[in-house]
């Protein structure tokens, strides 16, 4: 019996995305013998596409390819590869989709160790910064008794003890096509009661979202008979505590969600459509109990739904529609192994003024448009302690290749709001102080040899906002940590950047190379290196060469980048001991540097 199956469904595959899935495969740190894969084509239209499949999967010792009768979706050929599966444990992939390196071996040593039935890795999305912030807080056991809420994303890439699915009949609906199984299938494991573990040291699941969005079609009246579908699942399914637990949840997000930011803005035929199925919905499936459950904004919105009013839905979009926060970067700064940024953030409308919220800090108003002040309860014009729960300031590091995102949280040194008051309100800056040290990220080869980008998440009553960090000024700044190179650096979307080994900026071009104090050191050439940052004694190979006009050709060598005593230099060797004038090339990750110097 093998430790793992990666079940894959596939349908009608391209060779590129083909490619990197199964690279991603053939990279696992778990031993080959200990895993396999299992593809089900669900009768690929292309039949190369099946091919192709068959080509990669007969190569490959552990890798199987199976081809059933089409059936539109991805639950069938899931099924199929459950009952095919020989291993303790089952993992659900897409064919347009990659694993990390150390996924499975880490899922499986978890799993093991502490006895369970599903395990919740991180997933990183290509798109976005927000995607997993709340649920990848940290690693977790038993994670079960926070509710269903520990499914969360309701994705599908699990790492899933095979028996506890079958034993408890847990396959995929098969038939009519829905919407949104994952969310569904994931509820369903939970409704059996498994042990769930939460892991977060390491990304397991790259979502690339290629397909994302394949079956969400216009058809907006079959998209909410779809909503309803969920709806009448949860109600069959869970408890009730679980089932409001994600009734609010879809209630506040996918259905007041169609009607809230830039509702204004649609179509006339898509608002009436979408503002009467909301309303429809939230009187068929919304308790008080949820409704208990929103904040304030989301409130008002249900009343605007209970009142009927499509106009005041449509005057309530258009007061945020442009309400956003964007940090900008103000101080960066180097202590030992640890890089140091201060940012703020105001609350601004579309970046061109400061909002002003009503009331006082401490007795917040909304700020909302006369006619729906007018029709709606006293008690939703004011904010409530609820909406101020999740109020914070804090960064965010994303790798720009993997698309890891982490939270940067544990490395704050000081996040604070600052109120400029006035008679007719107040505006609100955050202040936010954070460390970061990268080598904590460095898991893999890649994190190695990347760009890293930082972001903030500005929450503040209702108003929400996670993006990049700006730049109003250009700067660099560079850095040798640990033997690794940074250039810290305003980018060409004017956003901060930080590049780490000569990704895609040469590090010797902005290091400033001291030729004229170069040392010759019996075979090796030491040219002073002066970089605004040192920790850490290292040493670095480079490939390099040397060439000048009286010698036949380059001399192939090897260069050093090394530091010491708060000292950098490259030191290239000189076995011909050349002289005179000369041309060194020098290459550093993807970068090479052309050197003249006088030997």
């Amino acid at each position: 019996m093998k430790k793992v199956t990666v079940i894959i469904p596939t349908f009608n595959n391209k060779e590129e995305i083909l490619n990197r899935l199964i690279n991603s495969l053939d990279n696992q740190t778990m031993d080959s013998n200990d895993f396999d894969v299992i593809f089900i084509d669900d009768g690929s239209s292309d039949f190369n596409a099946y091919k192709r499949l068959k080509e990669k999967t007969t190569n490959r010792s552990n890798f199987y390819s199976y081809r059933i009768s089409p059936s539109g979706w991805s639950s069938r050929p899931r099924n199929k590869g459950i009952d095919l599966a020989n291993s303790k444990y089952v993992f659900f992939s897409d064919d347009d989709d990659s694993i990390f390196p150390q996924a499975l071996e880490r899922l499986y040593n978890f799993a093991e160790e502490n006895q369970l039935d599903v395990v919740n890795p991180k997933v990183v999305r290509t798109k976005g910064w927000s995607w997993g912030w709340k649920e990848y807080q940290g690693n977790k056991i038993g994670a079960q008794k926070d509710g269903v809420n520990s499914m969360g994303p309701m994705t599908v890439p699990k790492l899933y003890r095979k028996e506890f699915l079958t034993e408890n009949n847990l396959y995929f609906s098969e038939g009519e096509k829905v919407w949104w199984e994952d969310v569904m299938y994931s509820c369903l494991v939970y409704s059996k009661n498994p042990r769930i573990g939460i892991y977060s040291d390491y990304p397991i699941y790259h979502w690339r979202e290629q397909n994302a969005s394949a079956g969400f079609g216009k058809d907006l009246e079959h998209k909410w008979r779809q909503l309803n579908n969920l709806a009448e699942f949860f109600i069959k399914h869970l408890n009730e505590k679980d089932c409001n637990t994600m009734l609010t949840h879809w209630y506040n997000s996918r259905v007041l969600g169609a009607i809230r930011k830039n509702f204004h803005t649609k179509k006339d035929e898509t608002k009436n459509v979408e503002f009467r199925n909301a309303k429809a919905w939230k009187e068929k499936y919304v308790s008080k109990e949820i409704i208990s459950n929103l904040d304030t904004r989301s409130q008002l919105l249900d009343k605007i739904l209970e009142i009927g009013s499509l106009k005041l839905a449509i005057s309530y979009s258009e007061i945020k529609a442009d309400v956003t926060t964007r940090s900008y970067i103000k101080e960066i700064s180097f202590d030992k192994d640890e890089i140091l940024f201060t940012t703020e953030a105001t609350i601004t409308d579309d970046e061109t003024s400061n909002v002003k919220i009503k009331g006082k800090p401490k007795a917040p108003k909304l700020n909302l448009p006369k006619d729906v002040k007018k029709a709606i309860p006293k008690d939703l014009t004011f904010y409530h302690d609820k909406d101020s729960e999740d109020n914070m300031y804090l960064p965010a590091l994303k790798g720009r290749t993997t698309r890891t995102t982490w939270n940067l949280s544990e490395n704050v040194k000081n996040s604070e709001f600052i109120f400029n008051t006035s008679l007719t309100g107040f505006e609100v800056t955050g202040k936010l102080t954070f460390g970061l040290k990268l080598d904590k990220f460095i898991q893999d080869d890649i994190d190695l040899h990347q760009p890293y980008d930082l972001a903030t998440r500005f929450t503040y009553l209702d108003y929400f906002s996670q993006r990049a960090i700006a730049c109003d000024e250009d700067f660099k700044y560079t850095a040798i940590i640990n033997g690794n190179t940074y250039l810290i650096y305003k980018n060409a979307s004017e956003l901060i950047s930080i590049d780490l080994n000569s990704t895609v900026k040469n590090f010797l071009d902005f290091a400033k190379l001291e030729t004229t104090d170069r040392i010759n050191d019996g075979n090796y050439i030491k040219i002073p290196l002066k970089i605004d940052h040192i920790y850490g004694e290292s040493k670095t190979e480079l490939l390099a060469s040397i060439y000048n006009d009286k010698f036949n050709g380059f001399v192939e060598t090897t260069a050093y980048l090394t530091t010491y005593n708060g000292e950098a230099y490259l030191e290239i060797h000189n076995p011909e001991q050349l002289e005179d004038d000369s041309t060194i090339d020098v290459a550093i990750g993807n970068k090479a540097k052309r050197i003249k110097v006088t030997i």
